[in-house]
């Protein structure tokens, strides 16, 4: 079962918030790979928007953190934008002015998928985090860097997402990229029997 959203799905998603605090926690879920405990938890001291840098303090299986980059510049002024002139406190807040909890994060997401018709197993903030995964291998990334911007411990766990291939549609597209204006190979030329010469399969 696919658990990673498609470009089309994907964009369709970031496009669907009319807030900027949603449509900002959703790209920098599918930016930076976070898990949405992870997101919540973020202090405005995290955030080093010059650096373009996000320090995870609560990483689950690191107590020491890990440090993940920003690198768009839409996030980086979006973030400069909503954090304002706030300086200490939680990156994203509630309209309650108290910290987003995971449950709204995870409703809000539900929400903005089912309006765009997002398949229901497909609604969930760690979708974003496996789709960070499979977009970053299928554009080169290698398993080192995208282990430690997931903060895994192990390469085995960051090597499931090999087996989230794309599927049919999205390969033709990249092939037709690739090899779509490729030079046509000559035809052989028959020779006057009617024959070909293939001697030269001999050397193969």
């Amino acid at each position: 079962m696919r658990k990673y959203l498609k470009a089309e799905e994907l964009k369709a998603l970031l496009g669907a918030p009319k807030r900027p605090r949603d449509k900002l926690f959703l790209k920098l879920l599918y930016e930076t790979g976070m898990r949405v405990g992870e997101l919540v938890a973020l202090t405005i001291g995290d955030v080093d928007l010059e650096a373009g840098e996000i320090t995870i303090q609560r990483a689950k299986r690191h107590k020491e953190g890990r440090i993940v980059p920003i690198v768009d510049e839409w996030t980086i002024m979006m973030l400069y934008e909503y954090i304002g002139q706030r300086k200490v406190g939680p990156v994203f807040l509630s309209n309650f002015k108290t910290g987003l909890t995971r449950r709204q994060v995870e409703r809000l997401m539900a929400n903005y998928s089912m309006q765009v018709g997002i398949p229901k197993e497909l609604r969930h903030p760690h979708v974003l985090r496996h789709t960070h995964a499979v977009d970053s291998l299928n554009f080169g990334i290698d398993l080192r860097t995208l282990r430690d911007n997931l903060g895994h411990s192990t390469l085995r766990t960051t090597q499931i997402y090999l087996e989230s291939s794309t599927d049919l549609k999205e390969r033709e597209e990249k092939y037709r990229t690739l090899f779509g204006h490729a030079p046509e190979p000559e035809k052989p030329i028959p020779n006057p029997k009617g024959t070909y010469d293939i001697s030269f399969l001999t050397s193969l």
